[in-house]
């Protein structure tokens, strides 16, 4: 096979304490991911893929010392691969020297940052603040993961209108029920208040013509249902497509899913990394995920568009009996598609944010 996406928690350490993290219900243990293992898990990665994607994330990539990462980069170059390196980061650990290593060696820069609602939910907005501005000052353009919660659900507009006056991209998330969210329920997402908000402000940005930044979230929707295709993992299936490497030497299908029922193997006893998709735990979801999926092009007109979407949001919907994920995604491409079929009628290209407009212009040609 040609490629592989991987993401790496080389700890589950974090120096923030976000009121909805998934991650608390895996802890933030300080221990750090085996220098040796996580050589071995190269090793094993190379010997099968030409291109591999790496994702550093955590807990908090950053606690990691520079070190570290220096000699696992500088190991990743005695490969025959070619590694396409990407570090997801609240950035409040951001310093020249750590932005010089990534500038060096073409690691891109993604942020977690809750905009005007980041004090009450994240906390230290200063050093977000700062961090940012030292990535633009040594010519990053970052972008960020929102997360969007009961709190901030109605201040879509403000905060697109916010992160357009720091110049920085942004990826909508709503939030899950799952991690430190379950105890802070008075944060959740009400299904019905996002999918209304979300059009509300597709609406918006559809027609800003002053758009300076990428909405992925928005970007991704139209090409759903415009091309019928967005490449990413939320709308595909991404079983053996990606990998997650936990601190803890053993490979999981998700990083969201680095439970014991989907522990596909532990790095020190594998010879290959095929153990991993021929591991039984695999092959139970792989058929799980399939029965699925066929059951979704049965009976959901919306299929073409989201592909039966996220493996890992449904799974948890299901221990958490709760499918809110699947409810969101038809109730906004429901929306979404009165909306875009309109304008692609209009074909009104000039007044219509400029990325939208040549999604259109190019399915037109």
């Amino acid at each position: 096979m040609s490629q592989i996406n991987t993401l790496i928690k080389p700890t589950h350490n974090c120096n923030l304490r976000c009121n909805y993290c998934f991650h608390e219900k895996y802890g933030y243990e300080k221990k750090l991911l085996d220098m040796n293992k996580l050589k071995k898990y190269i090793d094993l990665l190379s010997e099968n893929y030409k291109y591999i994607n790496l994702v550093w994330h955590g807990g908090e990539a950053l606690t990691v010392s520079l070190d570290y990462y220096e000699e696992i980069y500088n190991y990743c170059d005695s490969k025959n691969s070619k590694f396409m390196f990407s570090v997801q980061t609240n950035g409040t650990l951001l310093t020249q020297k750590i932005v010089d290593f990534f500038n060096r060696t073409n690691t891109n820069i993604g942020l977690s940052f809750d905009g005007l609602n980041n004090e009450l939910m994240r906390r230290h907005t200063y050093e977000t603040l700062e961090g940012i501005k030292l990535l633009q000052k040594n010519n990053y353009n970052p972008g960020a993961i929102i997360v969007i919660n009961q709190n901030n659900v109605k201040n879509l507009i403000n905060e697109y209108e916010y992160f357009k006056s720091m110049n920085l991209s942004m990826k909508i998330n709503p939030m899950f029920n799952d991690g430190a969210a379950k105890e802070n329920n008075f944060f959740n997402l009400n299904p019905d208040n996002y999918i209304h908000s979300f059009v509300e402000f597709f609406k918006y940005w559809v027609f800003d013509t002053d758009c300076n930044i990428n909405v992925s979230t928005c970007m991704n929707f139209a090409n759903l249902i415009i091309n019928e295709y967005s490449g990413i993992c939320t709308h595909s299936s991404c079983l053996k497509k990606w990998l997650c490497l936990d601190s803890n030497g053993h490979i999981y299908p998700c990083d969201r899913l680095c439970l014991n029922e989907y522990d596909l193997g532990y790095v020190p006893e594998m010879n290959v990394i095929d153990e991993a998709f021929e591991n039984e735990k695999f092959i139970k979801l792989l058929q799980k995920n399939i029965l699925r999926r066929q059951t979704c092009i049965e009976t959901c007109e919306y299929f073409k568009n989201c592909y039966g979407g996220c493996n890992a949001n449904a799974i948890l919907s299901e221990i958490n009996n709760n499918d809110i994920s699947c409810y969101i995604q038809r109730g906004i491409l429901s929306e979404l598609k009165k909306i875009i079929i309109k304008l692609e009628c209009e074909k009104n290209y000039d007044k219509l944010n400029y990325n939208f407009a040549k999604i259109l212009i190019k399915k037109e040609r």
